[in-house]
């Protein structure tokens, strides 16, 4: 079996893109080191989209599979559709 395709959103892209501007107004280094944690993880979904440390994101409304995962403080939602990972959105994770 093939691994999935990744997809990044548009607002999976935006999304990261302001929080890495965010992080750079007080440390560059701080920055990258958080889009190379982000698009790490991002890339490892590919393996296993449903690894043991993601959870089931309940989206009542919507049908589908989707999960979340956390890259230190950024939770990276996504659903696993027929062969591929579709990376929806990313977000601070303050808890």
């Amino acid at each position: 079996m093939s691994q999935p395709k990744i997809i990044v959103s548009d607002r999976a892209v935006n999304s990261m893109r302001r929080l890495l501007d965010n992080i750079k107004s007080t440390s560059l280094i701080g920055a990258e080191e958080a889009r190379t944690v982000i698009m790490n993880r991002i890339r490892k979904l590919a393996a296993n989209s449903t690894a043991a440390d993601s959870r089931k994101a309940n989206f009542v409304t919507l049908e589908g599979e989707f999960r979340s995962i956390l890259a230190w403080n950024y939770r990276i939602y996504y659903k696993v559709d027929d062969g591929q990972v579709v990376v929806l959105d990313i977000f601070l994770d303050k808890n």
